[in-house]
């Protein structure tokens, strides 16, 4: 197996094992695929987030996910994504945040992107069957390109995150991001993640999910898209 995936998975042992120190459930998306013959291609991608309850109102998540991809001797995805958000309850749906995220592409234009700023939330709906949930806020937006190029501004932030549980076994879940800058109306970004859970177990599912990152001011591709089936568990 390759060193970095196995660095990788390590990464993701040291955070999982760090969190049985807090009261935190913990969702752990797995995949790996790696093909011989005619083609010599390594893919590994992970998602793991954590939430724990601080008090009644308050609330801390962290996510994080990891693609790699190599083709045959060339490195065709490595891609890091790290976000940790403060919630707190002002009513019974409405919910005020600060955020942070930290994102490292390294076949795209920027070196790493850092964004940080507050918002407000809203649960537009909460049953046993579907959950919709808005956000929007101002970030801090800090880029800084594999040139050597840097740029700050300030950026608004919406996001929408959907369930829809068809059985007591299988959910398809939805998020949709967008971020503008206030300062350069051509530079924003869009981001999609489409999935859903066959559940096994109690404890293991199986996954497939489709993403799509969009980038409108960049000299590369503007969209990168993903679709991976995954091992997942809740824990």
């Amino acid at each position: 197996m390759n060193k970095k995936i196995v660095s990788k998975i390590c990464i993701l042992i040291i955070f999982s094992t760090m969190s049985y120190a807090l009261d935190v459930d913990k969702h752990l998306e797995l995949s790996y695929v790696q093909t011989s013959g005619n083609s010599n291609t390594t893919t590994f991608s992970s998602k793991l987030q954590g939430t724990a309850a601080l008090s009644e109102k308050e609330s801390i998540r962290a996510k994080g996910s990891i693609l790699y991809s190599k083709n045959e001797k060339d490195t065709s995805a490595n891609k890091y994504n790290l976000e940790l958000d403060y919630n707190h309850m002002l009513s019974e749906k409405l919910y005020s945040y600060m955020g942070i995220s930290y994102i490292k592409d390294e076949l795209s234009d920027y070196d790493y992107r850092l964004n940080i700023g507050p918002g407000l939330g809203y649960k537009l709906l909460e049953d046993e069957i579907q959950t919709i949930d808005i956000q929007g806020g101002l970030d801090y937006a800090y880029d800084k390109y594999n040139s050597g190029l840097k740029d700050n501004y300030l950026a608004g932030k919406s996001e929408l995150n959907y369930k829809y549980r068809f059985s007591s076994t299988v959910d398809f879940k939805q998020m949709l991001s967008y971020l503008k800058s206030f300062e350069d109306g051509d530079k924003y970004f869009v981001t999609s993640d489409s999935s859903i859970g066959v559940k096994m177990t109690q404890n293991l599912s199986l996954g497939i999910s489709y993403s799509i990152d969009y980038t409108n001011k960049t000299d590369k591709e503007n969209t990168d898209r993903k679709f991976l089936t995954s091992l997942i568990v809740d824990f």
